[in-house]
C-alpha cells in the first residue's frame, strides 16, 4: 500500500506532453494511404502504456482540434492522456505563454516533440521544461541542429524517452 501511494505521488509530480504528428502519429503513412490509414509508430502503444503507470500524460499539439482528437481516438491512444493535460491549439507559439502559466511550479514537465524549432521556442520561454527531440517522421531527415541550441535529449524512437522520464 505504501508503494502504491509513493507511485501516485511521483506520478502527480511528473507530466509529459507529447506532440501528435510525426512524434506519435505516423503522418507519412497517413498521407501515402490517401488519408485513410490512421496509425502510430510501432513502439507508441507500449511506450505510452509504460509511462502512464509512472507519470501523467498529456498532449501539446498544433492543428485542427477535432481532427487531432480523431487521430488519438482512431489509433486507440486517447486513453493514455488526461483531459486536464490536453493542449491542442491552432498555434503553438501563442499557446506557450498559457502553458507556462499552467505548469510553472507544478512539478517536472517534459515535452516530447519532433520539431526542433518548437523545442527551442518552448525552452526560450520555459527553460525548466525537459525537452526531448524525437528525430523521426517527415521532418527528421531535413532538420539541422540550431546553432548554439541543444535540446535536453535527442532520441530516434518514442520508446527511447522511457529511461529519460522514468
Amino acid at each position: 500500500m505504501c508503494i502504491d501511494w509513493l507511485l501516485i505521488m511521483q506520478k502527480s509530480k511528473k507530466i509529459v506532453l507529447f506532440d501528435i504528428d510525426d512524434t506519435l502519429f505516423d503522418t507519412e503513412t497517413f498521407k501515402k494511404s490517401d488519408f485513410t490509414s490512421f496509425s502510430v509508430y510501432e513502439d507508441v502503444h507500449e511506450t505510452l502504456s509504460q509511462l502512464a503507470k509512472i507519470v501523467s500524460l498529456g498532449i501539446f499539439s498544433q492543428g485542427e482540434i477535432a481532427f487531432q482528437k480523431k487521430k488519438l481516438e482512431e489509433t486507440n491512444i486517447a486513453q493514455y492522456f488526461l483531459e486536464e493535460h490536453m493542449h491542442i491549439v491552432t498555434d503553438k507559439t501563442i499557446a506557450i505563454k498559457e502553458l507556462i502559466k499552467k505548469y510553472n511550479n507544478k512539478g517536472k514537465l517534459f515535452l516530447v516533440e519532433d520539431r526542433l524549432s518548437v523545442i527551442q521556442m518552448v525552452k526560450q520561454q520555459f527553460p525548466s521544461v525537459f525537452a526531448i527531440w524525437v528525430k523521426q517522421g517527415r521532418y527528421a531527415p531535413f532538420q539541422e541542429q540550431i546553432v548554439g541550441f541543444f535540446p535536453d535529449a535527442e532520441v530516434k524512437k518514442v520508446r527511447d524517452v522511457i529511461p529519460l522520464i522514468g
